[in-house]
């Protein structure tokens, strides 16, 4: 670990320390354990989606439509459990979706050779148009108590039910990307892709899985943000996509790819996610508070582009 790392993880924990001090401060309630803790529910979805989205980035490449996928596998979901299917189906069917969607933008990435940035903007409108399209707008609720337990019950007197995810998923994809082979491969890519594939490296499927991977994560944020709001609808996790990129890029990933870390991304995620919730408490409207997370993200870029500079 460099000490440039170093430096960013202790910026980003002196941030989030002063983020908890004054909204302390302003709203005394905000430090309680309960309230913390249960900040971690969107927390949760939105750090399922950074992991893969930090090794896309380590890669070269970017997925602009993980929210479209989230929104897009809630319906899939909703739609068969109106129609009798058993909830756990449903939800295999959702992940399916999701995976489906990524490899529609890994196809066209990595074996079209198409521009990620455009590729997945296009994407993103497109399973957001399919998914306003199919349901016109209605929702689906309703959903069995034992599933909706998923997202907004506790295990062990307090922590949220979804956490576990979000740990045991950061633990798997800090393996692969520091301990196999594959995680080599990711960092060879985005470091030079020509040199990594006269080097042997097999650009072209690591770009596709990593978008099918990208993808299918997604929908596991979709089906554990449908389990949270007892909600299935087109216009899930709207703009979610920002606070995705926002993490990663913060955390220390540059956007021009080779390097970065899941605890750089894990850390801005904590911050962002209790900006997010500080904010919320203090009923700042939602377009300031995209302000503030555009701002970081543009703060984030450049910080990334002086990293680089000799």
């Amino acid at each position: 670990m460099g000490d440039w790392a170093m430096r960013r993880y202790g910026v980003l924990v002196g941030l989030w320390v002063l983020a908890l001090v004054a909204f302390s401060v302003k709203t005394p309630e905000f430090l309680t354990a309960r309230n913390l803790l249960d900040m971690t529910r969107h927390f949760t979805e939105i750090g399922i989606m950074a992991l893969p989205m930090t090794t896309l980035l380590i890669a070269g490449g970017i997925d602009l439509s993980v929210a479209s996928i989230l929104a897009m596998a809630t319906i899939v979901l909703g739609r068969l459990y109106r129609t009798d299917v058993p909830i756990a189906i449903g939800c295999l069917a959702a992940l399916a979706s999701g995976a489906l969607m990524g490899a529609l933008n890994g196809a066209c990435i990595a074996y079209l050779r198409l521009p990620p940035i455009i590729v997945t903007l296009a994407t993103m409108a497109l399973f957001r148009g399919l998914a306003i399209g199919i349901t016109r707008g209605e929702k689906v609720s309703g959903f069995p108590a034992s599933f909706v337990a998923l997202g907004q019950g506790q295990i062990f007197g307090g922590i949220p039910a979804q956490l576990p995810f979000l740990v045991l998923l950061a633990a798997l994809a800090w393996f692969v990307l520091h301990r196999t082979v594959l995680g080599r491969y990711i960092f060879a890519i985005g470091a030079n892709e020509t040199a990594a594939r006269f080097s042997g490296v097999p650009v072209e499927a690591t770009k596709f899985w990593l978008y099918v991977t990208s993808g299918t994560m997604a929908a596991l944020a979709g089906v554990l943000y449908v389990a949270r709001f007892n909600t299935a609808k087109a216009d899930a996790a709207m703009g979610a996509e920002l606070d995705v990129i926002t993490a990663a890029l913060l955390g220390g990933t540059p956007i021009t790819g080779g390097e970065g870390t899941l605890m750089g991304t894990l850390l801005a995620l904590l911050l962002l996610s209790t900006l997010r919730r500080g904010l919320d408490m203090a009923q700042v409207g939602v377009e300031q508070q995209a302000i503030l997370v555009g701002t970081l993200l543009i703060a984030a870029v450049a910080l990334g582009r002086r990293h680089r500079t000799p």
